[in-house]
């Protein structure tokens, strides 16, 4: 499983990172995004998990951990070219099926622009009237 660290102090090192989610079981693959032109980090990393129960462990513990001063967000990532599991179409509950649809009438007495009958719209909402040739 592929887990996304963000909002960490650019300071933390990769092998900081690792220790922080050694204590939680096998790491398969770790990284420290930085930036190509400066070599700084850029304030995330990944970590690759094999073990689902292991890397959901994880998540939830380190997750708003302050690291080097600084809290960090943890979560789940899906790697480019891998689609996320189907969840199950949400339907509406049974209760709701029996209902007949709102009708979209308009309340007795109003127009178009809801002024009450009767009433002239004010010049300026009027549309432009064509002059005749």
């Amino acid at each position: 499983m592929n887990i996304l660290i963000r909002n960490l102090n650019r300071a933390v090192t990769e092998r900081e990172l690792l220790q922080l989610f050694q204590q939680f079981g096998e790491i398969k693959s770790y990284n420290i995004v930085t930036d190509p032109a400066t070599g700084r980090s850029k304030g995330f990393g990944f970590v690759e998990m094999p073990e689902r129960d292991e890397a959901a462990a994880a998540i939830k513990a380190l997750n708003g951990k302050l690291v080097r001063g600084q809290k960090i967000r943890v979560k789940i990532t899906v790697k480019a070219g891998i689609p996320l599991p189907e969840n199950p179409v949400r339907t509406r509950p049974e209760r709701f099926e029996s209902r007949e649809p709102k009708r979209d009438a308009k309340k007795p007495g109003r127009g178009t622009t809801g002024a009450a009958r009767g009433t002239k719209r004010p010049a300026h909402a009027r549309p432009a009237r064509k002059k005749r040739a």
